[in-house]
């Protein structure tokens, strides 16, 4: 790990769930979309809570179905890796690739409140769902959770300056 560091804008992009095998690799779960971005040669960050951001150069990476193996610079054997498991690993807002209009990454929309059209406050984006056909936005509001389908007729607009989010519901989703 290199030293101490100030960071700019961090960006998540997954946790690491265990070492894999004995060279110092480990699996990583990626957080939605933002795996595009990385390769050999990349800077990830990892905090100790004690003494800040540290950052890591990525030497090797594999896509799996559902994970990543990622073997850092420097990290040789899996006694040196296990002290990555359980963290989570960033990188810098200005590493994302650039996307369309109208679409976002996910941890732009986590923290959105979340309103019908009307106004009604239905609650704030907790989590998002990758289905086969569609996401899914997990709503936590005064009503409890609510499931809702990401698609063009239901997600009528979305201001990430004032981190709002208006939706129409399909008929009978809050009954």
């Amino acid at each position: 790990m290199n030293s101490e560091m100030d960071t700019p804008e961090l960006v998540p992009v997954g946790k690491v769930l265990k070492v894999h095998g004995v060279k110092g690799k480990i699996k990583v779960f990626p957080f939605g979309e933002t795996v595009g971005c990385l390769g050999a040669g990349r800077t990830l960050f990892i905090q100790n809570t004690q003494k800040g951001w540290y950052s890591l150069e990525v030497e090797e990476i594999q896509r799996q179905p559902k994970f990543l193996l990622i073997r850092f610079k420097g990290f040789l054997t899996r006694e040196q890796a296990e002290c990555l498991v359980g963290k989570e690993l960033f990188i810098t807002a200005s590493q994302l690739l650039p996307l369309y209009e109208g679409e976002y990454y996910f941890y732009q929309l986590l923290g959105l409140i979340v309103k019908d059209l009307s106004g009604n406050l239905l609650g704030e984006v907790k989590d998002i769902i990758s289905t086969g056909s569609n996401d899914v936005y997990v709503v936590d509001g005064p009503e409890g959770e609510i499931l809702i389908p990401v698609l063009d007729d239901v997600i009528k607009k979305i201001d990430l300056d004032k981190k709002i989010m208006m939706v129409d519901l399909p008929e009978g989703l809050l009954d």
